[in-house]
């Protein structure tokens, strides 16, 4: 078999055996890159408040939380407000369910407006990336991204010769039937898509590869965070803030609280002029929680070349740059591999029912052919 047939047998079947599950990814994908529009929409009361003159300091916010919901463990300032009209959104997890979610909370009184754990975003998340099957599901994640990424790399050898008519609007196909229409969007959207296909796939892989470190990954163990309580922060989270505002000059995005006695606050921020291909998490000061003393400043600069890799692959992931412009163009483009998919599918169709008529003609031909002996001759 030469090259060029097995490496399009390999597509086939890569996509032929992964092809659902990677439908799933572009579907769910299409719809949770608006996040926050999917949850300003479900739980517009939890997210947005009436604007008043002043909010409250980040430490009495937190100190009126956790009397309001001593049950919980408060993780994190997940998200701080950008505008006068928007809520905190806080990481927590709850140790009588043993589930992790979001509490929201209104900056100018420190009223808990809310939790959720099970919102229209998490349950697409979910599927999107364990297919709720738990662990299982998660491992089959980096199976199935990775056989999306063969199934790029090797599509781009099979039509290694239609990529530049297609891209120069040069490609003649018909459209006379099924079959031509299902070959020319395959051929059309694979080429247009590819490099898109290809950092979806890449950094899908990459984020769930730790999923195959199957003794580690399987372990029912559950972790230290979610056995004990966390610390009480001691020291005031607005000098903290305040000090982290001095280092870098920019905006504060996360404040996340000690899990562990001995861990320390650590604070996230963007500062001018940072590349906003490492996101929003690449820069941060960590804090004494005791004491406040400045225990580690670590700046974009401070990012190896593989933290710089894998930073990138995060924020081309999840498409929350640009805005709304950016958000439409990556569902346009999830859609359009879900087309794909449902292509590729067809064409094997096609290919599996015209090799099954070729099959009955040859045989039908040789049983016209054969030489008729008979006793009487």
């Amino acid at each position: 078999m030469k090259l060029a047939r097995r490496i399009f047998a390999l597509h086939s079947w890569l996509g032929l055996i992964a092809g659902l599950f990677i439908l799933v990814f572009f579907l769910t994908g299409s719809i949770i890159v608006f996040r926050e529009e999917l949850n300003l929409w479900e739980h517009p009361h939890l997210l947005r408040v009436a604007p008043k003159a002043q909010r409250l300091p980040y430490q009495t916010i937190y100190e009126r939380v956790s009397i309001q919901v001593a049950d919980t463990y408060l993780y994190s300032f997940r998200r701080l407000p950008k505008t006068p009209g928007e809520t905190i959104e806080m990481r927590i997890y709850e140790p009588s369910t043993g589930r992790y979610g979001l509490l929201y909370v209104n900056p100018y009184n420190g009223e808990v407006l809310g939790k959720t754990f099970d919102s229209l975003y998490d349950i697409l998340l979910t599927i999107h990336y364990e297919f709720y099957l738990g662990k299982f599901g998660e491992f089959l994640a980096a199976i199935f991204a990775l056989a999306l990424l063969g199934s790029v790399i090797t599509g781009l050898y099979v039509y290694r010769k239609s990529l530049l008519k297609v891209l120069l609007f040069q490609f003649n196909g018909k459209w006379t039937n099924w079959r031509t229409i299902s070959s020319n969007l395959h051929r059309i959207m694979g080429v247009w898509g590819l490099l898109f296909n290809l950092i979806l796939a890449l950094s899908g892989f990459w984020m769930m590869k730790y999923a195959l470190e199957v003794r580690t990954h399987f372990s029912s163990k559950p972790t230290v965070e979610e056995t004990q309580a966390p610390p009480v922060v001691r020291v005031n989270l607005d000098k903290l803030v305040q000090q982290t505002l001095t280092l870098f000059g920019g905006r504060v995005n996360n404040v996340s609280f000690p899990r562990q006695e001995d861990a320390p606050v650590r604070i996230y921020a963007t500062s001018p002029g940072q590349n906003w291909l490492y996101g929003e998490y690449s820069s941060y000061a960590e804090f004494d929680q005791q004491t406040g003393a400045v225990k580690t400043v670590f700046r974009e600069r401070d990012l190896s070349n593989l933290e710089r890799f894998e930073y990138t692959l995060y924020t081309l992931h999840f498409g929350q740059y640009g805005g709304l412009p950016i958000k439409i163009l990556y569902a346009f483009m999830s859609l359009s591999g879900a087309v794909l998919t449902v292509t590729g599918f067809l064409l094997w169709y096609r290919r599996k029912k015209f090799r099954k008529q070729t099959t009955l003609i040859r045989t039908s031909d040789k049983d016209r052919l054969r030489p008729s002996y008979s006793l009487k001759h």
